[in-house]
């Protein structure tokens, strides 16, 4: 397997950010597995810090169960592969599939060549045999094994890409991150195989090995403060969205911003002007989202204020305010509402009249009941012009006793109605109040529009290079 393939399997074109479970029961496990799905992660990695393989095993049965589409691996600790992989074949052929396997120590002696790894070689034996067909992490100069000398780094790393899918490596001890001189060693010897890291890995160091590594297994930089077991959304969240912004970058290194806008929000400068007539709104923000870059960088502006716990389903207006509420409902791990246009909703409904950003006046109406009083809604449009429309959305949540969770919009034009919103709810835009471009919104032009080309690359995250 390549770098190029390994990435397609996650979608991603950085690394694979995979949580670490240290497992303590089924409900711990499922607990912290749920976390990670809601803030976005591809998988998790389990491993039995404190009991032995058999008491481990049920805990696995229960979570494949549980999450039957799940990106699983485990790690049996102190076990190598060669006792693992038949393992793993039992219960892969009891129904409960786990789709990689990560072992500290793949045996790898540095100081021989590729015909003297009679260890190394034990293990592939042993897949082979048993014809399990998962990954196979294998931990090379890894934590609380055999020390390697900085000189063969090199050595190590490209003997073990010949024994395993995703040669793996980490800092000095748990917590604590690889040097980087390390990982660039590992790198550039393992050419375009795979490379994990584990240990020590935070969002405030995660930029400096992006480039070198495809996947991070992390376990203490995710977690609460002192707390080996269970993971904070917040920081697994920072992790994936400094990842994502990061790719982003990457993708997108020489575009700039037209409009000097003092957070360099790039992707503004693809937002569309008007071509159609003056019946139309004066551009389309839509034309920044079939970039994939710019549409997740979207989406982790708009969702940086809000977390998982803050919200209990998301609500998107009729039509554009649907492709980013359902965007974020998902990123969140929520339920998504639509609040329609008049006579569309084919059940009960509440309706509001309102004024459009044309001066038309139509109603906007939402399904009756749509959710149990004291629901927490996030608001979602694509743009915020006079406040007609959010406003009719926030009377139709608050008369089923709803609370609004918030309000987020690409932009939100500054007025007396939008002022009074943004005191009262919390509101994320990716226009920033203040900044150049939100002037120029407010008077409905953009500087960009002078040189506005439409992007048609469409670098999408995680196709083939």
């Amino acid at each position: 397997m390549n770098r190029t393939a390994f990435k397609k399997l996650f979608k991603a074109t950085g690394p694979a950010i995979l949580p670490v479970i240290h497992v303590l029961d089924n409900e711990q496990a499922e607990r912290n597995v749920r976390t990670t799905i809601q803030e976005g992660a591809p998988g998790v990695f389990l491993i039995n810090h404190d009991f032995d393989v058999d008491t481990f095993l049920p805990i696995i049965r229960h979570i494949r169960q549980t999450f039957p589409a799940l990106w699983l691996g485990v790690n049996f600790l102190a076990v190598t592969g060669k006792h693992a992989f038949p393992i793993l074949v039992q219960l892969e052929q009891g129904g409960f599939a786990v789709d990689a396997y990560w072992g500290d120590d793949a045996r790898i002696n540095e100081k021989s060549g590729l015909g003297e790894q009679p260890e190394a070689e034990e293990i592939i034996e042993a897949r082979r045999q048993c014809g399990w067909s998962g990954l196979y992490f294998g931990g090379t100069a890894f934590k609380k094994q055999k020390p390697v000398a900085p000189q063969d780094y090199a050595s190590a790393a490209s003997i073990a890409g010949y024994y395993m899918d995703v040669v793996t490596t980490s800092g000095s001890a748990t917590g604590e991150q690889a040097q980087l001189t390390k990982v660039e060693a590992f790198r550039q010897a393992l050419q375009d195989k795979p490379l994990a890291i584990a240990s020590g890995i935070t969002p405030d160091n995660i930029t400096d090995y992006a480039n070198h590594v495809d996947a991070v297994l992390v376990a203490t930089g995710i977690n609460y403060a002192g707390d080996f077991y269970n993971i904070d959304p917040a920081r697994l969240r920072l992790l994936i969205r400094t990842v994502n912004r990061f790719e982003s970058r990457s993708l997108h290194s020489e575009a700039k911003s037209d409009t000097g806008d003092r957070d360099n929000r790039w992707y503004l400068s693809l937002m569309a002007p008007r071509s159609r007539g003056e019946k139309y709104a004066w551009l389309d923000p839509s034309s920044a989202y079939i970039n994939a870059g710019s549409f997740n960088t979207i989406l982790d502006d708009l969702l940086e204020p809000f977390t998982s716990a803050d919200v209990d389903v998301v609500a998107g207006f009729d039509a554009a305010g649907f492709v980013l509420g359902a965007a974020m409902a998902a990123r969140l791990g929520k339920g998504f509402l639509t609040i329609r246009k008049g006579g569309k909703i084919p059940v009960d409904f509440d309706s509001v009249p309102m004024t459009n950003y044309s001066g038309q006046t139509e109603s906007m109406e939402m399904r009756k009941p749509a959710f149990s009083p004291g629901t927490r809604v996030l608001l979602v449009d694509q743009w915020i012009e006079t406040g007609g429309t959010m406003t009719a959305g926030i009377s139709l949540v608050e008369r089923q006793d709803g609370i609004v969770a918030g309000i987020a919009a690409v932009c939100i034009e500054e007025n007396n109605a939008t002022k009074m919103m943004r005191q009262k709810y919390k509101t994320a835009s990716c226009v920033m109040p203040g900044s150049t471009i939100q002037a120029q919104c407010n008077v409905q032009t953009l500087d960009s529009f002078k040189s506005f080309k439409p992007d048609l690359t469409f670098p999408a995250i995680g196709k083939d290079d």
